[in-house]
C-alpha cells in the first residue's frame, strides 16, 4: 500500500471524521478562505481513488467519497 502524502492525509482525516463527504465538503473544510481551487481538491481525490486510498459512491449525481484505509 502507498503511504499517503501530507495533502492526501489531510483529506483522509476529514473523511475519517465525517465518514463520507463530497469533494466540495472536503474542499470547504480544508481550504475555506484560501486560494486553493476546487479542481485541485477534485484531482487529488481522483488520484487517491486510483491509489485505492478512497472509495466512491457514484450511484447518485453527487459522488460521495469514503476513506478506503483505516485511520490506524
Amino acid at each position: 500500500m502507498t503511504k499517503p502524502t501530507e495533502s492526501e492525509l489531510a483529506i483522509l482525516q476529514v473523511l475519517w471524521a465525517r465518514r463520507s463527504a463530497t469533494v466540495r465538503q472536503v474542499h470547504e473544510q480544508l481550504h475555506a478562505g484560501s486560494e486553493k481551487g476546487y479542481t485541485t481538491t477534485l484531482k487529488l481525490m481522483q488520484i487517491m481513488l486510483e491509489k485505492n486510498l478512497l472509495q466512491r459512491d457514484d450511484s447518485s449525481r453527487t459522488h460521495i467519497y469514503m476513506a478506503a484505509v483505516e485511520e490506524s
